[in-house]
């Protein structure tokens, strides 16, 4: 009876972990990103997103992440953690309603936006554009 109680324990853990890891639906179909449906898609001009590209170390206190995909709690989780991880980034702050990430920036080992690129890719995610707010000196 214990053996039985401890496979149902074990099934119910393991249902719940799938629940969760595929809350979001964001991947990749063709080459394309597939994003799910109501999720936010900007357009951009092809200067935005070579300077999304971009591997020169940022400067700015403030970005603006631009990003194709975003459409659940779950998936600003997801690109929470993923940017938070990054050297030079000290807050994260998401906006399911824009497509877009604010993140605040300090220190002398900032992020390149490529580097954005890679953890919002990370995420499941496509960033388009960055904008930047002069740094204080």
């Amino acid at each position: 009876m214990r053996s039985k109680n401890r496979w149902t324990l074990a099934a119910a853990g393991v249902f719940a972990a799938l629940a969760l890891l595929g809350g979001c639906t964001a991947g990749q179909k063709g080459g394309e990103p597939e994003y799910e449906e109501g999720a936010i898609i900007h357009q951009v001009s092809d200067a935005d997103k070579a300077l999304a590209a971009s591997t020169d170390s940022l400067t700015a206190d403030t970005v603006t992440l631009w990003v194709n995909g975003l459409g659940c709690p779950q998936c600003a989780s997801n690109i929470d953690l993923q940017l938070a991880r990054i050297s030079g980034v000290h807050n994260v702050w998401v906006d399911l309603g824009n497509g877009k990430v604010t993140l605040g920036l300090r220190g002398s080992k900032r992020p390149s936006p490529a580097r954005l690129g890679k953890a919002v890719a990370d995420a499941g995610f496509t960033l388009v554009k960055v904008e930047t707010e002069q740094a204080t000196q």
